[in-house]
Parts: C-alpha cells; sequence; structure tokens
C-alpha cells in the first residue's frame, strides 16, 4: 500500500511512470499514455489512487508549512561517457 511520505525508500509503477515517495516530497517522473480502452482505464485509475493518497495526506496534516525549503539534486557526472 502505497502511504505518501511515509517510508523516504519506496517507489511505484505505473508503465512507465515512476512515483517515487520521500519524507518531505512525492516524485512523479516518466511517461504514461492513458489509451482510450480498458487498459488505459485501469491505469488512469491506478494514478487516481496514488494521486488521491497523496492529497489525503496533505490535507490531514496537522501543521502543513507554505512551502518548504529543498535542495536541488545534484548531477552526477556518468563515469560511462
Amino acid at each position: 500500500m502505497f502511504k505518501p511520505f511515509e517510508n523516504g525508500t519506496e517507489s511505484h509503477a505505473i508503465h512507465d511512470l515512476t512515483l517515487e515517495n520521500q519524507e518531505d516530497c512525492v516524485s512523479i517522473y516518466g511517461n504514461l499514455q492513458l489509451t482510450k480502452d480498458q487498459a488505459g482505464l485501469q491505469a488512469a485509475k491506478a494514478l487516481q489512487t496514488y494521486i488521491n493518497a497523496v492529497v489525503s495526506a496533505l490535507e490531514n496534516e496537522a501543521h502543513l508549512p507554505e512551502k518548504i525549503d529543498r535542495q536541488d539534486e545534484q548531477e552526477i557526472e556518468n563515469p560511462f561517457l
């Protein structure tokens, strides 16, 4: 079960879309095509479940700050190039 902001090492995927859970952030990246078929409907519902969990966690937070300061992640030079 996806619990936003509770496990800093957890990630989930919907096809090529990744949701990465951190304690102060949920990162969403990748690619997801929602096709007009049953597979697209299933993918859309999965995405909706994750987003609803994030919204619920934020709404239930007792002291939600206006904005948090997060350090930008530093790019690491690719050692294979």
